[in-house]
């Protein structure tokens, strides 16, 4: 990428990412970016509350910013590139990176220097759940329970197989010891589940290399790919979720599968919550590799018609008179 001398780059990071491994990563990109003529801002932030706060409310006075950290760290420095509509370069040190990986961001200091400076700007989806902006996904329901239990622990592992370990023992008190949830899907203004147990709306592939639950999704196609597991009794959604795990089809898991792009979800004992798709809204800077395969940012020139991707899960048909078209797939707006 061509370096933008007239405002400096912004990097910010939370140093608990990657076991620790997020400031002396910070600090080595600032010390590469300097010697090739960049002028280089770092800001550190330990709870991602002060980072959110930041974001909301920053002064647009830098020409790139570079969010190092897991996907809540992405997540929430999104909000300050989309204001002020500057490219955001995500680099991976958290547990799961499910969105810089969906874009192949390397995690090696001198890769992702690389890719920085030699990316293109795309502008890519983002999506918003109730008030809050998210990249990867946004979840309801069993899978979402045990990660946020685990996540608010006071004692929350830092090194990945012990996090594994705490959310398998999370996962296995909460199947036995709570009541199953119980939540409605809409898409689109048309019912897509009534009884549900775990709900995911996704703009990338979701738990990827532990529970693969949107493998097709992609961040570029402004379209969410929705997936809710319907409810039945306690043995057998342990079951399917072991068949989850086994690969088997979504007829013996249980699985239903939609894309759309407006999503209500009514979970039993909590407020309803709408999550709308934000199509091309987020300015990235993607690796040269990644960067040939996707279309140019609407800046540069109509935004292209995506095809549909083998496999997967199909769109409303046909529209309902609320729901946006199929064949408006790629309009603006």
């Amino acid at each position: 990428m061509a370096s933008i001398a007239r405002a400096p780059v912004q990097i910010i990071y939370t140093p608990g990412s990657g076991e620790g491994r997020a400031t002396a990563l910070a600090r080595r990109l600032a010390k590469g970016l300097r010697a090739h003529g960049e002028r280089v801002r770092l800001a550190s932030f330990k709870r991602l509350s002060d980072l959110a706060a930041w974001s909301a409310s920053c002064a647009g006075d830098f020409s790139r910013l570079i969010a190092i950290g897991g996907d809540a760290t992405q997540s929430a420095a999104a909000v300050a590139a989309m204001r002020h509509g500057v490219p955001l370069f995500p680099v991976p040190t958290g547990f799961g990176n499910l969105f810089a990986a969906a874009f192949e961001v390397p995690m090696e200091p001198r890769a992702a220097l690389e890719a920085f400076e030699h990316g293109a700007v795309r502008g890519v989806d983002a999506g918003v759940a109730g008030d809050e902006v998210f990249l990867c996904h946004a979840s309801y329901g069993l899978l979402a329970n045990v990660q946020q239990a685990v996540e608010d622990g006071a004692g929350q592992p830092r090194e990945r197989r012990w996090r594994h370990l705490a959310y398998y023992r999370m996962a296995r008190q909460i199947l036995f010891d709570l009541p199953l949830p119980s939540i409605r899907v809409e898409v689109d203004g048309r019912l897509f589940c009534r009884h549900a147990v775990i709900v995911t709306v996704a703009n990338v592939e979701t738990y990827r290399g532990f529970l693969s639950l949107t493998p097709e999704a992609s961040p570029a196609d402004g379209w969410f790919d929705v997936v809710a597991m319907e409810r039945a009794s306690r043995p057998r959604v342990w079951a399917r979720l072991l068949g989850l795990l086994l690969g088997l089809s979504d007829a013996q898991t249980g699985l239903r599968r939609c894309r759309g792009r407006r999503i209500r979800v009514f979970e039993e004992g909590k407020a309803p919550q709408d999550v709308r798709m934000l199509s091309s809204a987020l300015p990235l800077v993607v690796p040269p590799a990644m960067a040939a395969a996707l279309p140019a940012t609407p800046a540069a020139g109509p935004r292209p018609r995506y095809a549909a991707r083998a496999g997967a899960p199909a769109r409303w048909q046909p529209a309902p008179a609320r729901s946006t078209p199929p064949d408006a797939l790629g309009a603006t707006g």
